[in-house]
């Protein structure tokens, strides 16, 4: 099993501070959640037509792995908002970003989202090919 992000990742969208409260309340729980979030993008990609790969190189997968363990780690040891009210708050940017990670997790295991883009650009997938052409230069010197 690919592991697709690490502790240091999980602190881009959580501060330290809430990092290490949760490893105090419940030890191993961050190692526990990014295993059980790589096993799902696993399968995510494996539904969406992709291979495994052995090592991650996909910003795309990070921050999937990451946004979905930080919001799970943080549900262990708080009750979190379920309301969108800006006021009184504090985890709806990492609300928001889960629910981005959620849907493009679904993207990926649909097939519509390619985790891996090639550096080459755009490939489609799209092949245009055309009969020779009728009017040659030789053709219309004969009008």
């Amino acid at each position: 099993m690919a592991v697709y992000c690490t502790y240091d990742d999980l602190q881009d969208f959580l501060i330290e501070q809430y990092l290490n409260k949760i490893e105090e309340l419940k030890p191993g729980s961050s190692v526990r959640q990014i295993e059980n979030i790589s096993a799902e993008i696993d399968e995510a990609l494996l539904q969406g037509g992709f291979d495994i790969p052995d090592v991650n190189k996909s910003a795309i997968l990070t921050r999937i792995c990451a946004v979905m363990t930080d919001w799970r780690l943080v549900g262990e040891i708080t009750s979190l908002m379920d309301t969108e009210a800006p006021s009184g708050n504090e985890w709806l940017p990492l609300q928001r970003l889960y629910r981005r990670a959620e849907k493009d997790l679904d993207k990926i295991r649909e097939g519509k989202l390619n985790p891996f883009p090639s550096a080459g650009g755009d490939d489609s997938g799209i092949m245009v090919s055309a009969p020779d052409r009728i009017f040659t230069a030789d053709k219309w010197r004969m009008f």
